[in-house]
């Protein structure tokens, strides 16, 4: 058995260590040389390069999460929702009951298909939005960064410091929530003045 898997295993050795290997050795290289080399030459803390990291991987979250359409995708489950849930007024001019509750089971059982199908989705795009995003930048500081903690702590605490991990995580969520609030700001302001022009062109 062991000849027979040789092969295969040789051949995935070749390409990982051949092909997989040098090329995220050569990402890590170019990104640790954009990312992180202009701050360690202006002394920076490795705790703000690591701050710095989070607020470039949060802007990746956000890219990714334009790119495969989530608002997209989830309105148009809302909209699919929302119509398939309205059939069921329709069901009152069935006089039978008997036909009325076949037809609900039907239209329910639709829309519990629908929605399992949308929760596998969601779970997958935001998997690609975030987590990934996440763990491959853990993965990536933790090769780089060799310090345990990044941030030092007084005694008194009872801690030795806060880690890489811990500072990246923290970065990156308050990234995201200024920037989901301030474009909410903007989304209503626009709301607002679209509310208001029609108004104002109505008494001119």
């Amino acid at each position: 058995m062991e000849n027979l898997l040789k092969p295969f295993t040789t051949l995935l050795d070749s390409i990982y260590f051949g092909i997989i290997s040098p090329v995220f050795s050569f990402l890590s290289g170019g990104l640790e040389l954009i990312l992180l080399e202009p701050l360690r030459m202006l002394q920076l803390p490795v705790a703000l390069q690591v701050v710095w990291v989070s607020i470039f991987a949060a802007a990746l979250s956000i890219y990714v999460r334009k790119i495969i359409k989530v608002e997209e995708k989830e309105a148009a489950f809302k909209a699919q929702f929302t119509a398939k849930r309205s059939k069921h007024e329709d069901l009152k001019l069935i006089s039978d009951w008997k036909s009325r509750e076949k037809f609900a089971k039907a239209i329910d059982d639709d829309i519990d298909e629908d929605f399992n199908t949308y929760l596998a989705g969601r779970f997958s795009r935001y998997g690609m939005a975030y987590l990934l995003p996440i763990f491959m930048t853990l993965f990536w500081l933790d090769g780089i960064i060799t310090d345990t903690f990044i941030i030092a702590l007084p005694e008194s605490t009872g801690y030795q410091g806060i880690s890489t991990q811990i500072v990246f995580l923290s970065a990156y969520c308050i990234t995201l929530f200024i920037y989901f609030r301030r474009r909410k700001n903007r989304l209503k302001k626009a709301e607002m003045q679209n509310i208001s022009a029609p108004a104002q062109g109505s008494y001119s």
